[in-house]
């Protein structure tokens, strides 16, 4: 087991970093062993009992004297390397001389971040890097855009993993994913528009014709649209008339071809809950073209069509973000609709503010998918993983990973298809390393024209089939880790021919999908150094429910 011996203020970070980290661990008890003590603290108690010791400082403290280690404190921000790995750290973070093999080094320089201490007791770490405190940042202010496609979070767990294994510490873990998947998978589509008959003689209608039109054009002149598709640009805005007459069929209703496309993966719709509300922003009111110009209440069948066809319908909040009762309000609009009592919610505009995850959670709402960027893709709380915002308790933030505004708008990221689709498989791969869910978001005005975005969003759909992939609404993927979060490891007891593990699950077992046991065990081979020499070796092991496992290695 991990014992943590940490600063105050930052035992809500802990927590959450081992829900993420899924396996034994507690604060330190006195005068009880661990397997592994991590040591955040700038004094290390003499009659701490540890197999081994991973210390995380950027200060230099008193056992840096005692090893002759000469540490040199680099302020705030830098990127290091691990393993060819690289990653940002956002705050202070101090380089050192070493005593022993350098782990971790800083990426301008090549000096030491970590190393092992030579001359200790036990197999002593020391990083150079406040491990708490960047959690608590990335999971309260997030990444700036510029490092979205990192997982720093992640890379901090990976390499906290590695020192286990290469000091032979021993330990369990259940990975982020159900067992024989690669990654979960959420399909989500903001409905920010309904139908162009919404709109007549407004700048959402001028808007299109601009672009359909003349923005077609330039882009194919240029190289950057196929002429097949400004084509069918023009031939939609010339068809407007006739959409408004009731002659033709209105082309931004894609309602029916969304669940074609996605042939019952599961997807889920945030529908905005008030028609010609844009909400405030501050003290101020939004932009206008924030509000929606359709109503909720007269489209309740295609709602429910949307629910009876196995899909999820969520808030879209306009004020939820912002006050109680209008979180109230606006979830109180969508339940009475849908006629569903646990609802999951997204900005507009993914409009958030420090208290906004508390206000939802006080709403009643399961989960919130708005952590994610308007002008970039990746992992804005550099996890792969939902987590539990630091404010709450029981809220789940789901994790916007890809937007195609984001990707195709000039004023964003601006990319060509085929750059887009290279960013993508960046992001997928991480997703394919660590686990974790990948929420897509695909307006549903996205395969209409003027954007015509349908063909690339197959394409996406078809790379992330190439992996093992769960698909599931965004309610029943945050159930998933909701569930994994509330495992229990009552007991685990390795032996030199394997490990007893007892585990306690009060949410229950997770049907259809199960969860997998990783276990990191150490076979010890004699050798000439002063610890002894392990070898690694990982199994995996599907657990179904079980209370007690005994797993050989």
């Amino acid at each position: 087991m991990i014992g943590v011996l940490s600063n105050d203020g930052e035992s809500r970070a802990v927590r959450e970093f081992f829900q993420l980290f899924k396996t034994p661990w507690e604060f330190c008890v006195p005068r009880k062993h661990y397997d592994l003590v991590i040591v955040t603290r700038k004094e290390i108690p003499e009659n701490l009992s540890a197999g081994a010791v991973v210390i995380y400082n950027s200060r230099s403290i008193g056992l840096d004297d005692t090893f002759g280690l000469i540490t040199t404190s680099r302020g705030r921000c830098g990127w290091v390397e691990w393993q060819g790995i690289e990653f940002p750290v956002y705050g202070d973070l101090a380089t050192f001389e070493p005593t022993g093999e350098s782990l971790v080094k800083l990426q301008q320089t090549s000096e030491a971040v970590g190393s092992v201490l030579r001359g200790a007791e036990r197999p002593t770490v020391r990083i150079g890097i406040d491990l708490f405190c960047e959690v608590l940042l990335l999971l309260s202010k997030g990444q700036p855009a510029e490092n979205a496609q990192v997982p720093t979070l992640d890379m901090h767990i990976s390499l906290l993993r590695e020192i286990m294994v290469r000091l032979g510490v021993p330990f369990v873990e259940v990975p982020p994913v159900p067992d024989g998947y690669d990654f979960m998978a959420c399909l989500t589509h903001d409905v920010d528009f309904l139908g162009i008959r919404d709109h007549k003689w407004d700048r959402t209608m001028w808007g299109f014709l601009y672009r359909a039109t003349v923005g077609s054009f330039l882009k194919a002149f240029a190289g950057k649209l196929p002429w097949s598709k400004c084509l069918q640009n023009w031939a939609a805005a010339f068809s407007l008339p006739f959409v408004h007459l009731g002659f033709r069929d209105d082309f931004w209703l894609e309602f029916t071809r969304y669940v074609d496309i996605e042939k019952e993966l599961g997807s889920t719709f945030f529908f905005i809950p008030l028609k010609n509300v844009a909400g405030k922003l501050g003290q101020s009111g939004a932009p206008k073209s924030r509000a929606a110009k359709y109503d909720l209440t007269k489209i309740k069948e295609q709602v429910l069509g949307l629910v009876n066809s196995g899909c999820e319908v969520g808030l879209h909040g306009i004020d939820a973000w912002h006050d109680l009762p209008s979180a109230q309000l606006e979830q109180r609009r969508i339940c009475e609709i849908t006629g569903q009592r646990d609802v999951g919610t997204r900005m507009h505009w993914l409009y958030w503010e420090e208290g906004s995850a508390k206000t939802l959670e006080k709403a009643g709402f399961t989960y919130d998918s708005t952590s994610g960027y308007n002008d970039a893709i990746g992992f804005r709380a550099g996890t792969t993983q939902p987590f539990c915002p630091l404010s709450t308790e029981s809220l789940l933030e789901l994790q916007l990973n890809i937007q195609d505004s984001a990707m195709f708008y000039s004023d964003r990221m601006a990319l060509s298809e085929i750059e887009a689709l290279e960013a993508c498989r960046d992001v997928i791969s991480s997703m394919s390393l660590l686990g974790g869910a990948l929420t897509l978001n695909w307006h549903t005005r996205s395969l209409s024209p003027e954007r015509l975005w349908g063909d690339f969003y197959a394409r996406l759909l078809n790379e992330v089939r190439t992996h093992r992939v769960c698909f599931g609404t965004a309610g029943e993927i945050v159930e998933w880790f909701r569930r994994r979060r509330a495992l229990c490891f009552e007991s685990v007891d390795f032996k030199d021919t394997g490990v007893r593990v007892a585990l306690n699950s009060p949410n229950g077992y997770s049907e259809p999908f199960s969860f997998t046991l990783r276990i990191h065990g150490s076979r010890f081979v004699s050798g000439e150094s002063r610890f002894r020499v392990s070898t690694p070796k990982q199994t995996d092991n599907p657990w179904s429910g079980e209370k007690v496992l005994d797993i050989p290695y």
